[in-house]
C-alpha cells in the first residue's frame, strides 16, 4: 500500500524545490515519479 505524505511549511521555504529534486532523483535512477 502506498503512503501519502503532506509536507507543509511557510511560503518561500523550498517545498516545491524539494519535490522537484525528488522527482529528478527518481528519473535519474530510471524510476517513474508518479
Amino acid at each position: 500500500m502506498a503512503k501519502l505524505y503532506f509536507n507543509y511549511s511557510t511560503m518561500n521555504a523550498g517545498k516545491s524545490t524539494v519535490l522537484l529534486q525528488a522527482a529528478h532523483n527518481y528519473v535519474e535512477r530510471g524510476m517513474v515519479p508518479y
